[in-house]
């Protein structure tokens, strides 16, 4: 059965845009550089992946210290609003800064429902020396012989924990075996959820998207659910991939990622394919299919 979309406004712009921050689905950031990176074809990683949880404590002046390990300070370089697509610009300008300013490390993206950030480093401690050494290089940061972030700034955020008690479905548990491998990609192949229409329970959404994961297991593929509660959203992702996964020069995925592709050629909406414009700005064009979107996993 397909979903046409034009008769599914209220959920349209949530499953275009993806579910996870990870939904890299590689669009252009506003906000971010505009510039290609090169990647070069290559390896699928079999493993699970884990979110963020964007803290909305801004205050750097109260409480520099990190309260416990849900908590961290990092150098923001760039914000992104919570619309349609702002995760994807998010992931994107994090894929292309690995080739762009090779100088930054620990570039990471933190996403809830209320919009994403890209950010580099993880410090207990504003006053931290590395953090102010880090900030003082994102500032000093050069694209095109421009300063890039000559606005970056140290900002605390809280983390969703990774504990050993994840479910090994999760996509949360991949960090637990890849906690330092980055970029690290995933495929969305679906998502649930109610869309504000109060017709599926969060219990429901979370049963259907687990319930998709396992039968995808038992075919054999390397699935795993992630469970977004604040927008009521759960997504399903298949593989786990590494950095040389997308050649951000070119836009071509490596064979594996291609590969598997080809085996899920639509991404599924409450289990239905969904139609979407082939031009959004010339309706007269027609619709297609959805397809499958990459997308970063977060490192935390």
């Amino acid at each position: 059965m397909t979903t046409n979309s034009t008769s599914h406004k209220n959920f349209a712009g949530a499953v275009a845009g993806g579910v996870l921050g990870l939904v890299l689905g590689m669009s252009a950031a506003s906000c971010g550089p505009a510039a290609t990176g090169a990647r070069s074809p290559g390896d699928d990683l079999t493993a699970p992946a884990a979110p963020d949880d964007w803290g909305t404590d801004w205050d750097r002046t109260v409480d520099r210290r990190a309260t416990g390990g849900d908590t961290v300070w990092t150098v923001v370089l760039a914000t992104f609003p919570s619309e349609t697509g702002s995760m994807a610009a998010a992931d994107r300008m994090v894929s292309q800064l690995g080739e762009l300013a090779p100088e930054l490390t620990d570039v990471w993206v933190h996403s809830t429902g209320g919009g994403a950030m890209v950010a580099s480093g993880h410090y207990d401690s504003a006053d931290d020396p590395d953090a102010q050494a880090n900030l003082r290089r994102v500032k000093g940061t050069l694209i095109r012989e421009q300063p890039a972030f000559a606005r970056a700034m140290l900002t605390r955020i809280k983390l969703r924990p990774i504990t050993a008690a994840i479910d090994p479905y999760s996509l949360m548990s991949v960090r637990l075996r890849y906690p330092n491998r980055n970029p690290l990609y995933t495929l969305e192949v679906g998502i649930w959820s109610d869309f504000d229409s109060g017709e599926l329970s969060l219990d429901e959404i979370h049963f259907e998207a687990e319930a998709q994961t396992r039968r995808l297991r038992s075919q054999g593929f390397e699935a795993y659910f992630y469970h977004d509660d604040d927008k009521r959203v759960s997504a399903v992702t298949v593989g786990v991939f590494d950095h040389t996964a997308i050649d951000s020069r070119s836009g071509l995925y490596s064979p594996a990622l291609q590969q598997l592709l080809e085996q899920f050629p639509a991404h599924l909406v409450n289990g239905e394919q969904l139609l979407e414009p082939i031009d959004g700005r010339n309706t007269r064009r027609g619709t297609r299919v959805q397809k499958p979107m990459p997308v970063l996993i977060p490192k935390r």
